[in-house]
């Protein structure tokens, strides 16, 4: 299988029979030769691996894969801005492959450079409004002057923000989406956005082309927003939202946060975040531009 559009589609049907989570297939491309150890070949990883891929080898389906070599072909054709990388294309960004739950592929609509690697997740509250907005814009800004690339959800609120005031700062700004890269965006007021964040940076989807968002896809692409980055501002967040999560992501990850005091930061949930290793309280925006810029990977 040398095609790379057959390659490809060969890991989008693999992602359909996996038994658990993704970032399994990301260990068996990466230990398996790639794309096409799914099909044949040995696995240089442990035994629970070498037995994982032989139940992928028994369950894959040849016609899900001519289903998604097609479906591919036409993405090609819609969407001809939009690229398909997988964890193991040296292209791959480098901050997520070395997360845990690195996920085997992620879509890209833009461009991904290597200046990409020094970044700022900036998140918060879709029902953000004055103050919160006002300091992701400026963060967001302040980031983008100083060469860090704004990497958001493209969410309403403080998202919407941070990706504005970056593109504000004239740098580069990546979205990272709960749905598939040729679903249509979601809000709906931000396709204006999507296609701005797009001329400078990248939209990124992580789910198969095609696929809706749902309440969860959002919460999982948490994960590929704080794993794109080396920290993470929250501006204002509830307890039970998917910004926390995204928090809560980053620490796993073994990323900096940092918990906007005037606001996120006396929450209660906050106060108990803060106490985590890793999790800073700040006030200063210059305080987390430099910090940010000091980080060495």
């Amino acid at each position: 299988m040398t095609d790379k559009m057959g390659q490809l589609a060969t890991v989008l049907a693999a992602t359909e029979v996996m038994p658990a989570e993704w970032r399994d297939l990301s260990e068996l491309l990466e230990h398996g030769g790639g794309p096409e150890g799914i099909l044949c070949g040995d696995i240089a990883g442990t035994s629970r691996e070498a037995e994982l891929l032989r139940y992928v080898r028994r369950s894959i389906d040849r016609r899900r894969m001519a289903y998604w070599e097609e479906r591919l072909r036409q993405l090609a054709t819609e969407r001809p801005t939009a690229s398909i990388v997988l964890v193991t294309d040296p292209t791959y960004p480098t901050n997520l492959r070395r997360c845990y739950d690195r996920p085997p592929f992620i879509v890209i609509d833009g461009s991904v450079a290597p200046s990409d690697d020094q970044s700022l997740a900036i998140v918060g509250s879709r029902r953000a409004v004055g103050a919160a907005l006002s300091v992701a814009a400026e963060a967001a800004r302040m980031a983008a002057e100083a060469g860090i690339t704004v990497v958001s959800g493209l969410a309403r609120g403080v998202d919407g923000a941070a990706h504005r005031g970056a593109l504000e700062g004239k740098g580069r700004t990546i979205a990272v989406i709960g749905s598939g890269i040729d679903y249509t965006i979601y809000p709906a007021e931000h396709q204006l956005l999507a296609r701005q964040v797009r001329e400078k940076g990248a939209v990124i989807s992580q789910f198969r082309p095609g696929s809706p968002s749902t309440r969860s896809s959002f919460v999982v692409r948490n994960s590929v927003i704080s794993g794109l980055t080396r920290a993470s501002l929250l501006i204002q967040a509830d307890e039970n939202g998917g910004t926390r999560t995204e928090a809560e992501f980053a620490i796993k990850q073994g990323r900096a946060v940092y918990l906007w005091e005037p606001i996120a930061g006396k929450q209660p949930w906050a106060l108990r975040l803060g106490l985590e290793p890793g999790v800073f309280v700040v006030s200063s925006l210059e305080d987390v531009i430099q910090a940010v810029l000091s980080i060495k990977v």
